[in-house]
Parts: C-alpha cells; sequence; structure tokens
C-alpha cells in the first residue's frame, strides 16, 4: 500500500513538473503570450538577472555565479538523465505488474539520485554564499528556495 501510495505522488510530481505554459487556449494579449496590457512585449529575467539583483552582485561576482551555475549545471547533467530514466522504469514497473519489492528498489535508486542532485545544488549555493560581501548575504534568503531545481533542467538560466 505504500509502495502504491509513493508511487502515485511521483507520478503526480512528474506530470506537474512536466506541464508547461500552454496558455490554456487563450488568444493573443493573454498572460502567457508574453504581450502587455497594452499589447506590448513584456521581457521576463533571467534567472541570473534575477538573481544578480537580489544578490547586488558587481560585475566579477555576476561572472564568478554565471562560471559556478554553469559547471554546477554540466555536473548534474548525468544525473539528470539517470533520474528520467530511473522514473520511467518506476513507470514500466507499475504496468508490468512486477512486484512491491522491485518497485521499491527503484523508488529507493531514484531517491539516491534525487539527494545526488540536491547535493550539487547545495554546494553551488555554498560557493555562491561564500563569495558574498557581508551586505549581500541578506540576499540568499531567495536565493535559497530558488536553488531547489535549478539544475534539473537543461539550462539553469532559463525562466520558467
Amino acid at each position: 500500500m505504500f509502495v502504491r501510495l509513493m508511487l502515485t505522488g511521483i507520478l503526480a510530481v512528474t506530470l506537474v513538473s512536466a506541464q508547461r505554459g500552454g496558455g490554456g487556449g487563450r488568444g493573443g494579449g493573454g498572460r502567457d503570450s508574453g504581450m502587455g496590457g497594452g499589447g506590448f512585449p513584456m521581457s521576463v529575467a533571467s534567472k541570473f538577472d534575477t538573481i544578480a539583483g537580489m544578490l547586488k552582485l558587481d560585475k566579477d561576482q555576476k561572472k564568478a555565479l554565471k562560471t559556478t551555475f554553469d559547471d554546477s549545471q554540466k555536473e548534474a547533467a548525468p544525473i539528470r538523465d539517470q533520474m528520467t530514466k530511473a522514473r520511467l522504469a518506476i513507470g514500466e514497473a507499475v504496468q508490468a505488474g512486477k512486484s512491491e519489492e522491485e518497485i521499491k528498489t527503484l523508488a529507493s535508486s531514484l531517491g539516491t539520485l534525487e539527494a545526488q542532485m540536491a547535493e550539487i545544488e547545495l554546494k553551488a549555493f555554498a560557493q555562491v554564499y561564500k563569495s558574498l560581501e557581508k551586505e549581500q548575504v541578506a540576499g540568499t534568503r531567495g536565493l535559497f528556495p530558488m536553488m531547489k531545481g535549478m539544475f534539473s533542467g537543461k539550462n539553469w538560466n532559463a525562466a520558467e
């Protein structure tokens, strides 16, 4: 029973995280169309710009942040691919009616991969944190929650 509940949760999270914009059939000028109320395009700040503004980074700090996050993205790529395969394996095992023990083993391996991803995210956060001046540290209150899932996509800087 526990395994089925856990799998239902994993599948629900996977489906929700797979949803992208779409706009729900709205016509031009809708919230997701990139147009403001007057028909003017709205710009969406990149994560890099958001973080740089939040932390009030100077030019050298911006360069270091980009390098840190780019390196972390490269480190996370194989884990991200393994996580995708692990989720598919769980789905296939459920559909094939595999035993609870086999499904539990697959779910455990996915959990291990998620922990590895969290480690990469936290190491990147720590590296950025250490590079900040004392007055910039207060801005990390907004950065820390942003780190969860930062490298789960193919580009950490993509606006979502």
